[in-house]
């Protein structure tokens, strides 16, 4: 997950999107298609603690994507466009991707928008991530295969499937539907805003009534609005590229007798990060800090108890020619993970990448992955674990 860069300036205000639709295009859309296919094999070389039992040492992993794309450019300069990323490989069913946040479905469209855009920059509509997450960066890394840091492919057998992350998302899937504005890039600066009505995928509505009510006891969330802002330019022979934003969201889930509850535990996250580069050098790193779902997370409890991250992650990464090599620590402290329970986890990545040629680039990781609860020693909240991966994989866009 790297930062997500905007590839175009975009739209004009709304006095003048409503005309726009009305000029005659120069040409008609042309649809395109990209994308990428990242794989890798990894291996346990070493590995302690109750929850690597019953779970195999090795295994293949795999994220690829086919975006079909199209625009076209109006007569009055408007550029109107679509996007459409399908998943390439099989999904396990999830709650989280279903319109109705409860029967399992397998996440097919992984997003997909509209988007007009102008000097005054752009608007989108449709299932994406939200302006946080799109500004967001992370520590400098070598390629896009590995990382500590929510990368493509990891390997560990610790508490419960848990990565690191500076980028988690407060609903309770990444991509809702939702509406965004993007600036243009102003002296370097620029800011997004994004506003969901509620927690569903694909614009269905089932996820959350007219009333509010969450159907079958699940929480949803609603009236998720983020904003961000960024800044990238150069100092000599210095560069810098940094973020903070925030996201917030309303909260709605049923009691057991099938009321429901609004305004409790409503989630929210900070962050913020910034690398500064040199010649072949670059190093940084980013925050974030989360107040999460309550203790319940996808049950119809009422009980209370704010669930909370703080994570780091800091690295370096050095460049000479097609050759990459980095190195970046991620700590997260988990709080009231269980019922008065605590814990962190870390991770720390060594990552070698080769540019074979253009969109083609093989690395290799080794991952070290320390879990260790320090209250709380329950079921969810998991036991000590202590794990090393050593990774190998390709990647191709095109």
């Amino acid at each position: 997950m790297k930062k997500i860069l905007l590839g175009t300036s975009a739209l004009c205000a709304v006095a003048v999107a409503g005309p726009a639709f009305a000029q005659t295009a120069n040409e008609p859309v042309k649809l395109g298609i990209g994308g990428y296919f990242n794989t890798g094999y990894g291996a346990m070389i070493s590995q302690s603690g109750l929850s690597k039992n019953g779970k195999r040492t090795d295994d293949i992993d795999t994220d690829a994507i086919l975006n079909i794309k199209g625009s076209t450019k109006l007569d009055n300069g408007l550029v109107v466009g679509a996007s459409v990323q399908l998943r390439a490989t099989n999904q396990i069913p999830s709650a989280a991707a279903s319109a109705d946040l409860t029967t399992p479905t397998g996440d097919t469209v992984k997003r997909s928008y509209v988007y007009i855009t102008s000097d005054y920059g752009e608007i989108r509509i449709g299932d994406d991530d939200d302006a946080r997450r799109h500004k967001a960066i992370t520590a400098p890394l070598a390629g896009g295969l590995f990382g500590a840091n929510t990368p493509d492919i990891i390997f560990a057998n610790g508490s419960s499937g848990l990565t690191n992350t500076t980028m988690k998302t407060i609903s309770t899937t990444k991509r809702v539907s939702r509406l965004q504005y993007f600036t243009p890039t102003i002296a370097g600066f620029s800011f997004a805003a994004s506003y969901a009505p509620g927690g569903e995928k694909g614009g269905t509505g089932n996820a959350n009534a007219p009333n509010l009510t969450p159907t079958n006891g699940v929480n949803a969330i609603n009236n998720e609005v983020s904003a961000a802002a960024a800044y990238n330019g150069k100092f000599g022979g210095f560069s810098l590229d940094s973020y903070v934003g925030g996201s917030s969201g309303h909260r709605v889930r049923a009691t057991p007798t099938g009321a429901s509850i609004t305004g409790r535990d409503n989630p929210m996250a900070i962050g913020g990060g910034a690398v500064v580069g040199w010649g072949p050098f670059s190093f940084g790193g980013a925050y974030e800090r989360l107040y999460d779902r309550d203790l319940a997370n996808n049950t119809a409890t009422v009980s209370s108890g704010h669930q909370g991250r703080h994570t780091w992650d800091i690295g370096g990464r050095y460049t000479i020619g097609p050759f990459a090599a980095s190195v970046d620590w991620t700590r997260a402290i988990l709080t009231n993970r269980d019922i008065n329970s605590s814990a962190y986890n870390d991770v720390v990545s060594l990552v070698g990448d080769y540019v074979l040629g253009p969109g083609i680039d093989v690395g290799a990781a080794l991952d070290w992955t320390h879990y260790k609860p320090t209250a709380g020693n329950t079921a969810l909240n998991g036991s000590n674990y202590t794990g090393v991966a050593l990774m190998a994989g390709v990647g191709i866009a095109f």
